[in-house]
């Protein structure tokens, strides 16, 4: 019996100090017409436990209420009261660990209650208004609720409505003081969400540690090359260019689309290979103009199409309220875009000498980043699966949260499925894919992806919280059936840790420092001698350049903060003995 009641009471304990580290960094409400308590409702918990002899433990369901005065005085006059110290009784033998609990976090919870978050009202309520925005809200509702299942995202979504009207900043404090109604914190829901978070985080690190330890562990098998003997591919090559600008027409598209062009300067009459940058959602074509530049100077003729339905100046339209969301037509309308760009350069080449007997347009490479990923594998040849799509779509569980790409990705739930076939382009002779968006839109586990037969790269970042690297582009690569299939992780690279940084105008969308990570800038050169390798090789033939497609010379280049590995097959047994080396307990000899 005395051990029946410390497990209850020690049962009970982690269940408020849990309710107590979901709520802290989320929730600290003002009453106005606001909440005047938060309620973290605790479900009902029934245990066995086999020691000598059998015990069943069951804690009836019930609600902790903390009022929100309470959390505001401690967030702004630095003071406990004896609500939020709370149920002296239930926990009196703990009260002065708690107590220490909160000392120790305070300065950091403070902070976080009255931090102003660093974001442009008209843009959180253009947000909001989103698809993608509202999909968010409703998953949060679940846990963030107006009463008993009762789903709290119109109420969240009416705080953020009055906060953004209001003067002054953005604050945790600020939003709750203009939630309606009373907060109920739907523990069951949240520990949940914490779970799975939590074992997706760990279990996507593992992997990836253990898949540049294979990729390490192949460098060391292998021969040694001494790389400073050889050409440094980071430095510009010695071929002059020029730019041009034109614009191209996609008939399904409502206007002309800007495209670049980058032309090197080749005597005689050789032709010169061709590759397409695709620039990622809310980019434009100056997101990769270091790229463009480098490859240029190498010889290659660089297009860099601006994909007008979803480029920097259609999602600035979309937050400012002068234009449609990005929806599904954009999966149809972007490797468009790459056909009839195609086909416009060979009209140009056709009838205006300055372009006759230049291009190689029939064997293309690509090169796209995020959405332009996507793009990329798509012109390659992956068809788009909508059944596989619809299904996680209209899935309830948390998949919403734990990728954060399917939000893009099920846009194209509602087209047609004639709209979607013969989306790829036979000149499409070599693609590279970085943080590609891929798991659904080319059926489960990125299925589709094994119809592209030419030779692919897909670049992974470890710290992309937007297209997770597992579902995205591992299981992809895994799917490739190409014989020569590249897969580079960076650590500890972010979705945002290939593009070039602009500068900022009035109407740009600042990212905060932790989403883009170490600076964008140190990663430019592994992209830029990589790519340049890749193109080399399966462009222009050149055998030599694939000595630079390998771990040795990833490890040569590789210096903190950024470390690349590569690695060229996997299966879908080696992740599940992966998976199962950490799955499996582990028990005492």
């Amino acid at each position: 019996m005395i051990l029946q009641n410390f497990i209850t009471k020690s049962i009970s304990r982690f269940i408020f100090f849990l309710g107590i580290g979901i709520l802290s960094p989320v929730f600290t409400p003002t009453p106005v017409i606001a909440a005047e308590k938060i309620v973290i409702v605790v479900p009902d918990i029934n245990i066995n436990i086999d020691i000598k002899e059998p015990i069943e433990i069951y804690v009836p369901g019930f609600e902790i209420k903390i009022p929100v005065e309470s959390i505001e005085n401690f967030a702004k006059e630095e003071e406990y009261t004896n609500e939020f110290i709370l149920y002296s009784e239930l926990f009196k033998d703990e009260i002065e660990e708690l107590q220490q609990l909160l000392i120790k976090q305070k300065k950091d919870l403070q902070q976080v209650l009255q931090q102003p978050f660093n974001l442009n009202p008209s843009i959180v309520e253009a947000f909001i208004e989103e698809p993608a925005g509202e999909e968010i809200l409703k998953r949060l509702g679940e846990i963030i609720q107006t009463g008993k299942n009762q789903n709290g995202s119109l109420a969240i979504k009416t705080a953020f409505e009055l906060t953004i009207e209001e003067p002054g900043a953005i604050t945790i404090i600020n939003l709750l003081k203009n939630f309606p109604g009373d907060i109920y914190i739907e523990l069951e829901e949240g520990v949940n969400l914490v779970r799975q978070l939590t074992e997706r985080f760990v279990e996507q690190n593992r992997i990836l540690k253990e898949l540049q330890q294979q990729a390490k562990n192949l460098e060391s098998s292998g021969n040694k090359l001494n790389f400073n003997n050889l050409l440094d591919l980071r430095k510009s090559g010695n071929t002059r260019w020029k730019k041009k600008s034109f614009t191209f027409r996609n008939p399904n598209r409502d206007d002309t689309s800007p495209v670049d062009i980058y032309i090197p300067h080749i005597a005689g009459n050789k032709l010169i290979p061709v590759v397409i940058i695709s620039h990622g959602l809310g980019s434009d074509r100056n997101s990769f103009v270091y790229l463009a530049e480098h490859l240029a100077s190498y010889g290659f003729a660089v297009i860099v199409p601006e994909h007008i339905g979803s480029n920097a100046e259609k999602v600035e339209k979309i937050f400012a309220g002068f234009s449609r969301p990005v929806d599904g037509t954009e999966f149809i309308n972007r490797p468009l875009d790459i056909k009839y760009l195609l086909d416009e350069i060979e009209k140009k080449i056709g009838s205006d000498s300055k372009w006759q007997g230049k291009l190689n347009l029939q064997q293309v490479g690509i090169l796209g980043q995020s959405f332009g990923g996507y793009t990329a594998l798509s012109a390659a040849g992956a068809p788009l699966s909508l059944q596989q799509l619809r299904k996680d779509c209209e899935s309830e569980d948390s998949k919403f949260i734990l990728n954060l790409s399917l939000l893009l990705q099920c846009q194209a739930i509602t087209l047609p499925e004639e709209t979607i076939n013969n989306l790829g382009d036979k000149r499409i002779a070599t693609a590279i894919a970085i943080n590609p968006v891929s798991s659904s839109i080319f059926g489960e586990k990125s299925q589709g992806i094994s119809q592209i037969k030419i030779p692919t790269m897909i670049v992974s970042s470890t710290e992309d919280i937007f297209a997770p690297p597992i579902p995205e582009q591992i299981y992809p690569f895994i799917n490739l059936t190409t014989p020569e299939k590249y897969l580079v992780i960076s650590k500890p690279a972010t979705h945002f840790s290939f593009i070039a940084e602009e500068e900022e105008t009035s109407s740009s969308i600042e990212l905060p420092k932790e989403l883009i990570g170490p600076d964008p800038n140190l990663t430019h050169p592994y992209l830029q001698a990589l790519s340049l390798a890749f193109f080399q090789s399966y462009l222009q033939n050149k055998s030599q350049s694939l000595l630079y497609l390998s771990q040795p010379y990833l490890e040569y280049l590789n210096q903190e903060p950024f470390t690349f590995s590569l690695l060229k097959f996997l299966t879908e047994e080696d992740m599940q003995k992966i998976i199962d080396s950490f799955s499996k307990p582990v028990t005492e000899k």
